[in-house]
């Protein structure tokens, strides 16, 4: 896959809309509003908005900070399963 950016895309794509599920499904489950989530990351409402939505893409530090804030509550995609193995995966951020 290392010469066929059309695929590795479509993987970054699903990555991206996994990550932005799992925001938006623990930002709701712990029952925060956006402004509480943003006031948490140092951000405004309209980001977390935007990273819900796609329009925004968090940065590595920010997804290191959702972490270090919620834990293991906290899931990212994994890796494994994104990329199609079978096997299981070791989580990006778990």
């Amino acid at each position: 896959m290392k010469n066929n950016s059309k695929k590795r895309q479509t993987k970054i794509n699903r990555f991206e809309k996994e990550l932005q599920k799992s925001i938006r499904n623990l930002r709701k489950t712990r029952g925060l509003t956006q402004k509480q989530l943003g006031n948490m990351l140092g951000v405004d409402q309209a980001t977390i908005s935007n990273f819900e939505s796609g329009k925004t893409v968090m940065s590595i530090t920010q997804v290191y900070e959702m972490l270090l804030i919620f834990g293991n509550d906290f899931s990212s995609p994994n890796i494994a399963q994104l990329m199609g193995n079978n096997q299981a995966g070791t989580a990006l951020v778990a």
